[in-house]
């Protein structure tokens, strides 16, 4: 009997491996799919600040605003849900149509559907 304990004890173990080596595999994938995705993330970001900079360049260039204008529209529009964090924030939105609030991230009412009008770049 304690022949085919060791060998039952073995075959557990040995399994037991198996499934820690395949989560590990699993974290590992999810790890470097993490990591692309914030490479990605990067990459638009750094885009984005470009194509950002290109336009206040140009801008600045053809209306002849100052770097002082730019910084002063950007704080009240940071104001404009009362904390100056760098951040456009989500805030609330009445429904014209059925009163309701919903989300400005949403672009219709979540109840009856109204489309909401939506900023440019909100």
């Amino acid at each position: 009997m304690s022949g085919l304990w060791m060998a039952g004890m073995q075959a557990r173990m040995a399994g037991e491996t198996i499934a820690a080596s395949s989560a590990t595999q699993r974290t590992a994938q999810a790890a470097n799919e993490m990591r692309t995705a914030l490479r990605d993330m990067q990459d638009e970001v750094d885009r984005l600040c470009l194509l950002n900079q290109a336009l206040w360049e140009l801008l600045r260039d053809r209306l002849g605003v100052t770097d002082a204008d730019l910084e002063r529209v950007a704080y009240e529009v940071d104001m404009r849900d009362g904390k100056a964090d760098g951040k456009i924030t989500a805030h609330a939105v009445r429904c014209p149509t059925c009163g309701r609030v919903s989300n400005s991230k949403h672009a219709k009412c979540l109840y009856c559907g109204q489309l909401f009008e939506k900023p440019m770049f909100g």
